[in-house]
């Protein structure tokens, strides 16, 4: 669904990345456009941003970009997204039982001839999901599982708001009876999962209304009719509208339970951790093992004992599995606008090749959002990683008063990446002896550095300046890298500018 603004978003993108000027020629370089398609780009963005938002164009600058206090990506782009036409009249196609051309002019605001060419560029839209655009009145034919999938993937990416549309589901009591239900089954949830459950109630209700229903293998349906995912759908039956035989209720309330179950979180994280290591990694030729392996061999540490990193990547392979198996779609289709900025990263292409390598047997489908999220998960654990790297540092100084200013100075800007031990210029034979410090910090200038040749030393003033604290804080980060096996700008921030001095 990019395609249909990928050069706007392109440009916003990049603009708000740098947030600095940026020539026409760097845009160029960024986007692979040349640079009279993107002045004519900009001339446009520039009647369709929102008011707050302001384009500033100077002759020898370039331009940039300036967003009001409360802007975001995301917002910016969700607000071009609700101005284009194709995602308009893919909304009608995808929320109506049939629509006409006349209907699509009128509504969309666009001239039949326009309409006609949007349809046609949707058709591949359509086809890539499995799908059929029938001729007019245009709807979407298929399987109805993936035509919901298709749904929710459209309405996610839109960031569609339910409070928008006037139905008969009271969404408020509807997740109020929700959480009173799994509490009785001692069920927690994934963080976002009631948005998404109202949606796909909402997605399933209107598809029922036109008369449209699912349908399960009968051996399906014997599995999980006793499950606790299915006896709280039929608790929740109240709120779906009625299908015209008991058969028919029952597959709609499968398909209900199928996205319950697929957002179910072990309410018991620690259990939910030794049974993992115990069983899944324990087992060596275990896909999840061989996938743990490689990567951890290719960060340079070993990911299993990151509890908080190990607990999300064995959901996010639990939700690749029932989607796969079931044709469900519970993952944020609104990541697809980051998708373009991240999938070169040879990190995000590792995942990719080991998680296809380890799972093909199984065999598991792996999505490009599906490597985006454990791309992220993946950057989470190594910045997390770094974030806990502690430099032991010997503080040398020459009297009281500036050991503790220098002492608290430090910690101001490096926390607890630093771990600082005060010494005077008498104890540098101590810390050549004993070899405990990775890093001397001296305000001595008269040849610290070359008592202790072995142990890297940064003098600073007794007033420490900007560039002698940055100087500080690349060693940190450089020392964190030397002892992995990445390239740094392949992590948060990309290899940005992170030393302002």
């Amino acid at each position: 669904m990019n395609r249909f603004y990928k050069r706007y978003s392109d440009l916003i993108f990049h603009m708000l990345s740098e947030n600095k000027w940026s020539s026409l020629a760097q845009l160029a370089e960024k986007t692979g456009f040349s640079k009279s398609t993107i002045w004519r780009d900009l001339e446009f963005l520039e009647t369709i941003l929102p008011n707050e938002w302001k384009l500033e164009k100077h002759e020898s600058l370039g331009v940039r970009l300036i967003k009001p206090e409360s802007g975001t990506l995301e917002s910016i782009l969700g607000q071009i997204r609700e101005k284009n036409s194709y995602f308009h009249t893919l909304k009608l196609i995808l929320l109506n039982d049939g629509v006409d051309i006349s209907q699509i002019s009128r509504e969309v605001h666009i001239s039949r001839s326009t309409a006609y060419r949007h349809i046609e560029k949707l058709q591949d839209v359509v086809q890539e999901a499995g799908l059929t655009l029938t001729a007019s009145p245009f709807k979407l034919v298929g399987d109805e599982k993936n035509i919901r999938r298709f749904i929710m993937q459209y309405l996610d990416f839109m960031t569609f708001k339910l409070d928008a549309v006037k139905v008969s589901l009271n969404f408020t009591e509807f997740q109020t009876t929700l959480l009173q239900l799994l509490s009785g089954y001692s069920m927690s949830l994934r963080t976002g999962s009631l948005q998404r459950l109202k949606m796909i109630m909402y997605i399933s209700n209107l598809r029922a209304s036109m008369g449209y229903f699912v349908s399960f293998p009968k051996s399906v349906l014997a599995t999980y009719q006793e499950s606790k995912f299915f006896l709280i759908t039929k608790d929740l039956v109240h709120f779906m509208v009625k299908c015209p035989s008991r058969e028919l209720q029952l597959q709609e309330i499968l398909f209900f339970a199928i996205y319950l179950m697929s957002e179910e979180r072990p309410i018991n994280r620690s259990q939910h951790l030794r049974y993992l290591r115990g069983r899944k990694i324990g087992e060596r030729e275990h896909p999840f093992s061989l996938f743990l392996d490689n990567l951890s061999d290719y960060v340079g540490f070993n990911l299993t004992e990151d509890d908080i990193f190990l607990f999300h990547i064995y959901q996010t392979l639990k939700r690749i599995s029932l989607e796969n198996e079931f044709q469900t779609e519970t993952i944020r289709n609104s990541m697809l606008q980051y998708l373009p900025y991240y999938e070169t990263n040879p990190i995000f292409q590792t995942i990719e090749e080991f998680a296809v390598k380890a799972f093909s047997k199984v065999p598991l489908i792996i999505k490009k959002l599906d490597v985006l999220e454990m791309f992220t998960l993946l950057q989470a654990a190594i910045l997390r990683k770094k974030n806990q790297h502690t430099i032991q540092a010997a503080l040398v100084c020459r009297t009281y008063h500036e050991k503790d200013y220098i002492k608290e100075v430090l910690k101001f800007h490096h926390g607890n990446q630093l771990a600082i031990s005060t010494l005077d210029a008498s104890s540098i034979e101590l810390i050549s002896k004993y070899e405990e410090f990775d890093l001397v910090i001296s305000t001595d200038f008269n040849d610290s550095s070359q008592l202790i040749e072995h142990i890297p030393t940064i003098i600073i003033s007794t007033f420490p300046t900007p560039s002698e604290i940055t100087e500080i804080k690349r060693f940190i980060h450089e020392h964190f890298f030397g002892q992995l096996r990445l390239d740094q700008n392949m992590i948060y921030p990309f290899g940005k500018k992170e030393f302002p001095y």
